[in-house]
């Protein structure tokens, strides 16, 4: 194989590491492919992972895809062979190669070469560089530019090495831009904001989570896109009342202007108070998902109102509202799917609040006048109280959190809730024969103070997909019966159970088919 050859499908630079720090990440880290782990190696950390057979027939096109992918390094191994998959590549709709890319991101992103994503990668209606990808430089940023009027999505996650001036001068070139993600470019401030508002007049979706971007440069481009529905703006640094009076001088420009299509706004980790919140909020009168976790807020107007905006999905954790005030707010939202309400009282995020137990006002009293509001509504999905430790203290014969957990739920966390015993799990149970099992998909209880007598608890959510059991008590002998009865259970997090070896942690489920194998 020439060096020519060797080029196109490998990186232009090594793989020093899979993600630079400084964006906040939920959820379950990738795994390398370049440093495929041991599993007979002894692991701190463990989530246990299977794959199991799909329940439909893939598209044709998704099959094709899936084959190509597996087999790239070996098509490019011999020139002639990869010259002809090239060419191949080429032909490919345009619709179809962000999904081939994305696939390719996923299982062997040393092969995204600089040379091999201009080349093959930028068309479609869609681009998403990561900084995950070895290959990506500031000349394939600068690519992006060849899209032209044909992009319509454009990603770029976590490049924090590149100038703003890089990231604006993409932009003068994408004026069919509608859906715009930034999070994480960390140099991003007002230039590139002014050319996203000087030549992508179509955006409907602005992402700048964790940029530089200040208060008094967004202003113009908010204010001159009505149309947005999504617009967020989570961990940007230096945002507080002081400088946001600059954004909110901007709006109060134009007269009776209303944000009257958005539809999702983010302010997570925002310095702001209600005297800051309550006026952005009450431009957004159709608001249906709104996150204010790690605010300044105590006691928003617009949520304690009776002119609430109709939100299916409200996250408030660590903020410090009253517990009377937050029953209020959950009361007015009867269309309510999501509900955050961790570590209540924690206020920003302080690790110190968190630690301490006497910083979180969640109290069981609270939780029953919740639970009494919740029963009515019919579309609630996911509920989180992680971090509440306040809950679980009170009386042990009428436990506020074995009232509180429903059967109708699809996602619960109750993590680092010390309290929460296995007898809490009860209501997951079916009271009655022939009564539908829960609905529960995935459940978080790390760190509480459930063992193996949640078992059978848990085994009757036969739905479930994902449990993360990290720091309890659980042994072989409570899993085993919980993967038994819940076969679409694909991720289970063991991660410091000392219950369970470790070496058995990370490889879990193939534990278990041994087991079962040999009885």
């Amino acid at each position: 194989m020439s060096k020519r050859s060797g080029s196109a499908a490998g990186s232009s630079r090594p793989a020093k590491r899979r993600r630079t720090g400084g964006v906040p990440a939920f959820g379950a880290p990738t795994e390398d492919d370049t440093f495929p782990t041991q599993t007979d190696v002894p692991f701190s950390s463990a989530l246990s992972t299977r794959t199991l057979t799909p329940d439909h027939v893939p598209t044709l096109t998704t099959l094709c895809a899936r084959v190509f992918v597996a087999n790239i390094r070996k098509l490019a191994k011999d020139e002639e062979t990869w010259a002809a998959t090239r060419e191949w590549l080429k032909a490919v709709p345009d619709p179809i190669i962000p999904k081939i890319f994305s696939m390719l991101r996923a299982s062997c992103p040393t092969v995204l070469s600089h040379g091999f994503i201009l080349a093959d990668f930028m068309r479609g209606p869609s681009v998403t560089l990561t900084d995950d990808l070895p290959g990506v430089q500031r000349m394939t940023i600068l690519g992006v530019a060849r899209c032209g009027a044909s992009l319509q999505e454009l990603h770029l996650l976590g490049l924090s090495k590149y100038a703003d001036t890089s990231f604006a001068s993409v932009l003068d070139s994408l004026p069919g831009l509608r859906v715009l993600n930034l999070r994480g470019c960390s140099k991003i401030a007002a230039k590139t904001v002014e050319a996203a508002q000087k030549s992508c007049p179509l955006l409907t979706s602005v992402n700048l989570s964790y940029t530089a971007v200040t208060p008094l440069a967004l202003g113009p481009l908010v204010v001159s896109r009505p149309d947005l529905e999504v617009l967020k703006l989570a961990g940007i640094p230096n945002w507080a009342n002081a400088t946001f009076a600059k954004f909110l001088s901007t709006m109060a420009e134009q007269p009776d202007f209303q944000l009257v299509k958005l539809r999702t706004l983010k302010l997570r980790q925002a310095r702001l108070s209600d005297h800051s919140l309550d006026p952005i909020l009450a431009a957004c009168p159709t608001l249906k998902r709104l996150d204010l976790s790690f605010t300044l807020v105590k006691r928003p107007s617009q949520l304690t109102g009776d002119d609430a905006p109709p939100l299916e999905k409200l996250s408030l954790t660590s903020t410090r509202l009253s517990n009377a005030d937050v029953v209020t707010i959950v009361s007015r939202l009867p269309q309510l799917k999501v509900l955050a309400l961790g570590a209540l009282g924690g206020g920003q995020g302080s690790s110190v609040a968190l630690a301490n137990s006497s910083a979180m006002t969640l109290t069981d009293d609270a939780l029953r006048a919740l639970t009494a509001v919740l029963e009515k509504f019919q579309h609630l999905e996911d509920v989180n109280l992680v971090g509440n430790t306040k809950l679980g203290l009170g009386s042990r014969a009428d436990r506020a959190l074995a009232g509180f957990i429903r059967r109708y739920l699809e996602r619960l966390n109750l993590s680092n809730i010390s309290s929460l015993r296995s007898s809490d799990l009860s209501n997951l149970v079916p009271l009655d024969v022939g009564e539908e099992p829960s609905p529960l998909e995935t459940l978080t209880l790390n760190y509480t103070n459930v063992d193996d007598d949640a078992a059978a608890f848990i085994s009757s959510c036969t739905g479930l997909t994902t449990l993360e059991v990290q720091g309890t008590k659980f042994t072989r002998d409570g899993v085993f019966p919980i993967i038994d009865a819940c076969p679409k259970l694909q991720k289970l997090d063991l991660t410091s159970c000392r219950g369970i070896s470790v070496t058995d942690r990370r490889r879990f489920f193939e534990v278990w088919e041994e087991e079962r194998h040999s009885e």
